[in-house]
């Protein structure tokens, strides 16, 4: 199973200097790229008839030229650019490996247009030309590096080596073996260097985990506040605080605000650099703690199925308020989404992505049916209301949690599908959810037994 392990570098003020100009040097052959690609492309519509034309953007008339597939291709890219000074200033397969990247961008845009022609998406445009001056990645295939005491050497150029005043290295972190390795990515972000090592472990995803029960199910529900709610069909519930989240996204935006007051939109220093890595670094910490948690608790309750409720797209241009905007579109919930998807197929749970209409509204205990987005009928009514945020009142009077009522219809959506049975889901389960705190409840006692049981568990079904 492929991964990608990022780990902060730390270079040597030597080292950091050569990393930066091959870094400047990939940007400037990307950009090399995408000069030919584009005059190519304008050059074979100029020799066509009627190529320019009119279309709308929205509310306004513009004319340019039509959109074509693009008939650039990478080995053509490699050929034009063999003699370029950008690509022999870096090692030949990582000169190539960057100029797979505008291929690659190429690749999507007829995908694109494709679509374009089907109705499906907007108007697309060329791959466009990255900042002057700025640094893009360098990417090493394990042929292009060479192991030894510890540590990855990669390769440099005939250009660049005389230049050279110390070695260049690659210290391999001590959780990774050497032959796992497949490829090595310095990237740069926000003022600093990332070593991406791309690593197979061996390891390959699992299908049917034999320990886990497919007939039951955990269903979450996402939010604000309350980030993640949860009910299990064994008549569990609980609730992952997002508290900690709002503050911490509450606390970026106003240090923003602050060191761009008075300055242009696109005002950036190395002050905003410090505050975005730190924001970065708290929304990556969240995501890893609450798929974990998730994680560890299908595998102790040994349940084989998750269902989410996420309605694409219903984060781009919300009309929820300004304050509800920055609440709730700031919450990372489709990275932890990337994430689970990532760790069910390592311990073979199911993950079900559910459309979520109705299920906040509707009342599970009195049966109400979920009609999907744009189906629901005129006469089609609720049987409780939601009397308040958090709390939701059922058509015999029965007040429940109004995100638990949520993640109950949401595994309701799909239990025909999975072949669940919600008998065990009740009033009780739906009143009190447990509430979790990501940040302070889970001690070291915790990861030290949820590891633990993992460990067993991925030993049981090895067998």
């Amino acid at each position: 199973m492929f991964k990608t392990v990022p780990i902060k570098a730390k270079f040597t003020e030597e080292e950091k200097v050569f990393w930066v100009d091959q870094g400047k040097n990939s940007n400037s052959l990307i950009n090399c790229a995408i000069y030919h690609t584009r005059q190519v492309y304008y050059d074979r519509l100029s020799n066509m008839d009627n190529s320019f034309t009119t279309y709308w953007v929205g509310d306004e008339l513009r004319s340019g030229w039509k959109t074509y597939r693009c008939h650039t291709t990478y080995p053509q890219l490699d050929k034009v650019h063999k003699d370029n000074p950008h690509y022999k200033a870096l090692a030949a397969q990582a000169a190539q490996q960057t100029l797979q990247t505008v291929g690659e961008s190429i690749n999507s845009y007829n995908k694109l247009v494709n679509l374009y022609y089907q109705g499906e998406v907007d108007r697309p445009s060329l791959p466009k030309y990255r900042k002057k001056g700025g640094l893009a990645a360098i990417t090493f295939p394990k042929q292009a590096l060479i192991y030894k005491n510890g540590c990855f050497y990669p390769s440099v150029s005939r250009e660049t080596k005389p230049e050279l005043i110390t070695e260049i290295s690659l210290l391999l972190p001590e959780f990774i073996d050497a032959d796992w390795v497949r490829e090595v990515r310095i990237r740069p972000n926000l003022g600093e260097f990332w070593i991406d090592w791309i690593i197979d472990d061996g390891k390959k995803p699992i299908n049917i985990n034999p320990n886990l029960d497919y007939t039951q199910a955990w269903g979450f529900d996402h939010g604000g506040t309350n980030w993640l709610t949860g009910v299990s069909t064994h008549g569990k519930s609980l609730i992952i605080d997002g508290k900690k989240l709002k503050s911490m996204n509450q606390g970026y935006c106003r240090l923003v605000a602050k060191y761009k007051q008075g300055k242009s939109e696109f005002y950036w220093d190395e002050n905003l650099d410090r505050i975005q890595r730190k924001r970065n670094n708290q929304m990556r910490d969240a995501i890893n703690k609450a798929a974990r948690f998730i994680i560890n608790q299908c595998l102790n309750d040994r349940i084989g199925n998750l269902v989410i409720g996420w309605n694409e797209s219903q984060k781009n241009r919300p009309d929820m308020g300004k304050r509800n905007n920055q609440n709730f579109v700031v919450i990372p919930t489709g990275r932890l989404i990337e994430r689970l998807k990532q760790l069910c197929s390592e311990y073979g749970i199911q993950l079900t992505i559910t459309e979520e209409a109705n299920t906040s509204v509707a009342s599970f205990l009195d049966g109400d049916s979920l009609p999907k987005h744009g189906e629901k009928p005129e006469t089609w009514k609720a049987s409780g209301t939601r009397i308040r945020r958090g709390l939701y009142r059922t058509k015999l009077g029965c007040l429940v949690n109004a995100d638990a009522n949520a993640a109950a219809n949401i595994i309701k959506k799909v239990a025909t599908q999975l072949g669940v049975c919600l008998a065990e889901v009740g009033r009780a389960s739906l009143t009190m959810p447990q509430r979790i705190d990501l940040f302070n409840r889970l001690d070291k006692s915790y990861r030290k037994k949820t590891l633990r049981s993992v460990s067993l568990d991925r030993y049981a079904t090895s067998f």
